[in-house]
């Protein structure tokens, strides 16, 4: 069963999201700080996979306006078979 992760935010929020996750999957999260001898790494910590965070801010939206973003879970391929020609 799909869940609405979003359920209180609008569609104008839901963008600005979405657009903050795209940012984060195609730069990378990942900060690194070098002082006195120490360094430090910090990544996104508690976050989901940025495709999953993707496709969880796409349901939201479909479910605010079904006739111009697709469902994400239907297209998703769940199985794949091997075939040797």
């Amino acid at each position: 069963m799909v869940v609405d992760y979003y359920p209180n935010k609008t569609a104008s929020e839901l963008l600005v999201i979405l657009a903050g996750i795209q940012q984060r999957a195609s730069t990378g999260a990942l900060s690194m700080t070098t002082g006195s001898g120490l360094q430090q790494m910090r990544t996104w910590q508690g976050a989901a996979r940025p495709e999953v965070e993707i496709r969880r801010v796409l349901f939201s939206l479909h479910k605010r306006d079904p006739e111009t973003y697709a469902n994400p879970y239907n297209d998703r391929v769940r199985m794949a078979r091997p075939a040797y020609t």
